[in-house]
């Protein structure tokens, strides 16, 4: 018993000892980071700025948006009493003060809009407007700010405003032009928002990574655009007449156009989610309209072709494998690939109809065995 005590009375001393050692360790820290804030209360030397900015720079490409902000930070803090005319080497490359200012607001103002502090992002935004105004960029983000708000009529005019005008300017800007094509998609205006779409891809055929995208404008173009056809065609859906020779050959050009604009986009992006996801959509429609056709003319072996495509792009899609024994079994009398599609059906899911048609197939290849020899 006097034991237990003894212990619990060194483990008391030891936990006062630890806190006391604990406070007295923050007191140090806190009185480290005071002397140090009142070091650096002067702003850094004007001959750091170029070094400031291309450190900033590639923390920004690398997405490190901590460190690129606290870099372009230091940058304007050494800027802060120049002439803006004032010529400074960044990367060897000589430039003025205010387009070094210009730059950096920018992008404060684009980590912010990506942390989601949208209010201190327009806030620096303005800062980098009272530089330039109608600078391309200072538009761009603005268009894109303004664009948050989608509830908002007034903001949504202002936005498409902004894009115009840098259209205007830069004719081939195809971050302008996707994110018009976004604001025209979600008013509904599908024509015009194909039109601009499609000059956004026209506009970035080597794919140029966007720093607030998951992907380069050529892809995300690309995927709205095969969604904005796909809009289309369910507006054909709904027309009160029969279709004409040239309502099925605009349905059929928009179904295979928007195909092969995700498929581009795929060859680019193999890890996007969402493109597989639109693609094996299209693909089942598609061979499903491939099944259906008059009866003398069914593509049944065109069918087998699309579901083989899904099959590849996600080897989990039971339905695709299903559909394949399907047209094997009853359609193109081939037991043996029917049984391997079945085998496949039953290992993603195990289900007893799907044992019983493995089992009758497997007894009808061999009882044909047996019977050829």
């Amino acid at each position: 018993m006097s034991f237990n005590a003894k212990s619990l009375f060194s483990l008391r001393n030891w936990l006062i000892y630890a806190e006391v050692l604990a406070v007295i360790g923050f007191i140090m820290l806190a009185s480290f980071y005071t002397r140090r804030g009142s070091a650096e209360s002067e702003p850094p030397p004007l001959s750091e700025v170029g070094n400031f900015i291309v450190q900033a720079d590639t923390r920004f490409a690398e997405q490190d948006l901590v460190d690129a902000a606290l870099y372009y930070w230091q940058a304007l803090q050494a800027l802060d009493a120049v002439e803006k005319e004032q010529v400074i080497s960044v990367g060897g490359v000589s430039q003025t003060a205010g387009a070094i200012s210009l730059h950096a607001n920018l992008r404060i103002s684009e980590i912010y809009s990506q942390s989601n502090w949208s209010k201190d992002a327009r806030a620096r935004l303005e800062h980098a407007a009272r530089i330039q105004p109608d600078h391309a960029d200072v538009r761009l983000l603005r268009g894109r700010l303004l664009s948050e708000d989608a509830l908002d009529d007034a903001l949504l005019a202002q936005a498409t405003e902004e894009f115009l005008a840098v259209i205007e300017s830069d004719p081939n800007n195809a971050e302008a032009h996707y994110r018009l094509g976004v604001l025209y998609h979600g008013n509904r205006q599908l024509e015009e928002a194909a039109v601009h779409y499609i000059k956004a891809i026209e506009s970035d055929p080597e794919f140029r990574d966007v720093a607030s995208e998951k992907s380069p404008i050529g892809i995300l173009a690309r995927l709205q655009l095969s969604r904005t056809y796909a809009k289309m065609l369910q507006n054909y859906q709904f027309l009160d007449r029969e279709f004409t020779d040239e309502d099925l050959a605009e349905v059929t050009r928009l179904e295979s156009v928007s195909i092969l604009l995700l498929e581009q986009a795929l060859e680019q992006r193999p890890e996007m989610d969402e493109v597989v996801a639109d693609l094996v959509r299209l693909l089942f429609a598609r061979a499903s309209a491939l099944e259906r056709e008059d009866i003398e003319t069914r593509g049944y072996g065109d069918a087998l072709q699309v579901y083989k495509r899904i099959s590849e792009l996600d080897p989990q899609e039971v339905r695709a494998w299903e559909r394949m024994a399907e047209i094997y079994a009853s359609f193109l009398g081939d037991k043996t690939m029917a049984l391997e599609m079945y085998q496949k059906v039953y290992e993603i899911e195990p289900h007893p109809t799907v044992l019983a048609n493995v089992k009758s197939l497997e007894e009808d290849i061999a009882a044909e065995s047996e019977s050829e020899e």
